[in-house]
Order: structure tokens, then sequence, then C-alpha cells
């Protein structure tokens, strides 16, 4: 329920969300992403979230590359850090980004969540 005096969000974008998380959680990619609000990061932040949004299905990369492709090569533990504040985590895709040597690193819904996802989209962790 929404708190006092709030609207309740629109009908269509809570279609496009359960559509989307529905997808998401089978592996499979979303039609259509809903409207998302990433304002409430860093400049950093919602930088590394867009940056995330285009890791494929089914595709990961490490904390390392995301500093090297976003130019802050000394940046892997920021990139961690931006990761853990995703306010999103379910649709900008932070579980697809993993430690050095491809190991699982951290996620703020928990490593169990981090593993159910990568398993649906066919990696085995």
């Amino acid at each position: 329920m929404p708190p006092v005096g709030a609207k309740p969000p629109p009908i269509p974008w809570l279609r496009q969300t359960h559509a989307a998380i529905t997808s998401i959680l089978t592996g499979e990619v979303p039609k259509k992403l809903p409207p998302l609000d990433l304002s409430v990061g860093t400049k950093f932040q919602q930088q590394l979230w867009r940056a995330v949004l285009h890791i494929p299905i089914g595709s990961t990369c490490t904390y390392g590359e995301l500093a090297r492709a976003l130019r802050r090569p000394k940046a892997a533990r920021a990139i961690g850090q931006a990761c853990g504040a995703n306010p999103i985590p379910l649709i900008v895709p932070c579980h697809r980004v993993l430690a050095n040597g491809n190991k699982l690193g951290g996620f703020s819904a928990g490593l169990n969540w981090k593993r159910k996802l990568l398993k649906a989209e066919g990696h085995s962790f």
C-alpha cells in the first residue's frame, strides 16, 4: 500500500514491471523494461547502473572490467559498492557483475539470489 497521500503506480507501469520481472526470473530477456528512476544515486552510481543494463542475459563481467570500461581502472571497489547500492537489483542486473577470477563476489539481495538469477541465465555457480 502506498504511503498516505501518495498515488499508487499506474496500472500500465505495474503490468510492464510484472512482465519484466517474470521474464528476468525465468532467464529471458524482457520485451520492455518499465521506466526506471535511478536518480537516487550519485552520478557515478547512475553511470554504473546504466552500464550494467547493457550486460546481456547470459553474460557476465568483473568489477575490474566495468571499472576499465567506465575509464576508471582503479575503481573496482567503488564499482562493487555502487552495485551494492543498486535500488532495483532485479531489473538493473548487478548479479551479472563478478569478482576477480569470475568469483561470485557480493550481491545486495544475498548470494543465494545471485546464484538463482545466474542459474536462470545459464550459469553454474
